[in-house]
């Protein structure tokens, strides 16, 4: 089982890694020079973070699925006391993965903060993210923050993603320990996926609404990912047509970028074309090789693949840091035309970006997950 050969699952990472950037700075910088050719609604492609939550289950259950069958306890007990190096393993790879990236940024931020902010009621609450993050209740914070329009916390925001995760992490690998046998593992995976995503989240909507960050509307990719990780098997892939299979990873991406910008009013199913879309192209990329490789973009996609979590993880800071000094003294903005000025605002956010997220990748990510498998 060699995840690193999956090379379209990588690629997918890096198209959700623009769709991200798309979102988020069509929600911080006015683009005019943008709005002028395309409707700003049509630029956010929110459906990303599904996306990413669809890889996650499939590369997280891949990585751990062949380690229980070699489990022959029959307890869970048993096997809890059996399993437990690898549980502890699988935990530290986790951690090193995501927190050591997770406690630079909030550095940054803190730093920024206390350069811009004058009222330090940010403090306590940055002091608590990482503890809620790490215990998977930041996307309900996040939620608070967003109702009290407390935009300086906008450069932590894509955190709450993290939470969603974390709860995954933290007790996916326990219910798959108490599962019988991978065909028990699969049948559970699949009807976890299948109850979120047509049962629970649609009743939970009818009652409360559809929120954005609510892990009900949020999870059901997620399980549905380790479904496919139980059907995927080494040299296990389809033939197809390469033309016939990229048209199907174009129409799916598409559908993920824009089918929830079509949505007037969002709806009790408003997620559900999203969701499919994403594990379907999470299921083309594992099972039919080459399908996500388009002509010009596979490069950048790769690249960005590759540096996926330092590329979200920074953005939103970046943004805020970028969009903040350039509209201060410090740079010459009533030399230009508007239009102009948020051009160029926008060109130096994007170089900072891949600048500022190769840094964190080769200083912090890269050398934290390689202490965490050692």
């Amino acid at each position: 089982m060699k995840t690193k050969f999956l090379d379209d699952i990588e690629r997918l990472r890096g198209f959700a890694c623009i769709l991200i950037l798309v979102q988020h700075i069509a929600w911080i910088c006015p683009l005019r020079f943008i709005h002028e050719i395309i409707p700003f609604k049509l630029l956010i492609g929110s459906g990303a973070v599904h996306l990413f939550f669809a890889i996650s289950g499939f590369v997280v259950t891949l990585s751990i699925r062949d380690k229980f069958n070699a489990l022959q306890e029959n307890t869970f007990l048993d096997k809890l006391f059996s399993a437990k190096d690898m549980l502890l393993s699988f935990y530290k790879r986790r951690f090193f993965r995501i927190f050591p990236v997770v406690l630079l940024v909030m550095i940054t931020i803190g730093i920024f903060l206390g350069i811009t902010e004058s009222n330090l009621d940010w403090v306590v609450q940055l002091l608590r993210a990482p503890a809620e993050v790490f215990f998977g209740v930041y996307n309900n914070s996040v939620e608070l923050f967003v109702s009290s329009e407390k935009i300086h916390f906008s450069g932590c925001g894509p955190f709450w993603t993290l939470a969603v995760e974390a709860q995954f992490y933290l007790l996916w690998p326990l219910a798959l320990l108490a599962c019988k046998d991978d065909n028990v593992r699969a049948i559970v995976s699949l009807s976890l996926g299948l109850f979120f995503l047509f049962v629970l989240q649609p009743a939970v909507a009818a009652f409360y609404g559809n929120k954005y960050y609510a892990i009900y509307n949020n999870i059901s990719e997620l399980f549905l990912g380790a479904f496919l990780a139980f059907l995927y098997k080494d040299n296990s892939s389809c033939e197809c047509c390469g033309k016939i299979s990229n048209l199907i990873t174009v129409v799916l991406a598409m559908l993920v970028w824009f089918y929830p910008n079509s949505l007037v009013d969002k709806t009790f199913f408003s997620n559900t074309v999203v969701i499919c879309s994403s594990v379907f192209l999470v299921a083309m990329a594992a099972f039919v090789p080459g399908s996500f490789r388009i002509p010009v973009l596979s490069k950048l996609f790769d690249y960005l693949g590759s540096r996926s979590f330092s590329f979200y993880a920074i953005q939103l800071v970046l943004a805020n840091i970028v969009v903040y000094f350039t509209n201060s003294t410090y740079f010459p903005r009533e030399s230009f035309y508007e239009r102009d000025f948020y051009m160029y605002q926008f060109i130096i956010f994007v170089i900072m970006q891949f600048i500022v997220s190769e840094f964190l990748y080769r200083i912090i990510e890269k050398p934290s997950r390689k202490f965490g498998r050692n």
